[in-house]
C-alpha cells in the first residue's frame, strides 16, 4: 500500500549525493547515502509504491526485485519509527 511521507517532511538531495530529510514536526534531520537517495527517488517516481520502486531499481542493477523491495520496506519502516 502506498503511503506518502509526512507533509511536515522536507527532502533535499545535496551536491554530494546524500539525501537530507528534515522533519519540521520533530526537528530531526536524517542524512542518507546514495543508496537511500536512490530508494527515495524511486519511491517518488513510483507514487510511493515499494513494489514499483523495487522493480525500477532492480532492473537498473540487474538483481531480484524482491530483495530490493525488502530493503525499501525496511528503510521506510526505519524512518516511520524515527518519526514517532
Amino acid at each position: 500500500m502506498a503511503r506518502r511521507p509526512d507533509h511536515e517532511l522536507t527532502a533535499s538531495v545535496r551536491p554530494d549525493g546524500y539525501l537530507e530529510l528534515f522533519s519540521r514536526r520533530t526537528g530531526k534531520v536524517h542524512r542518507c547515502g546514495p543508496r537511500g537517495t536512490t530508494m527515495w527517488l524511486a519511491l517518488q517516481r513510483s507514487d510511493w509504491q515499494p513494489e514499483s520502486a523495487a522493480e525500477e531499481i532492480a532492473a537498473r542493477l540487474g538483481v531480484d526485485p524482491d530483495s530490493i523491495r525488502c530493503d525499501i520496506e525496511a528503510w521506510v519502516a526505519h524512518f516511520r519509527e524515527a518519526a514517532e
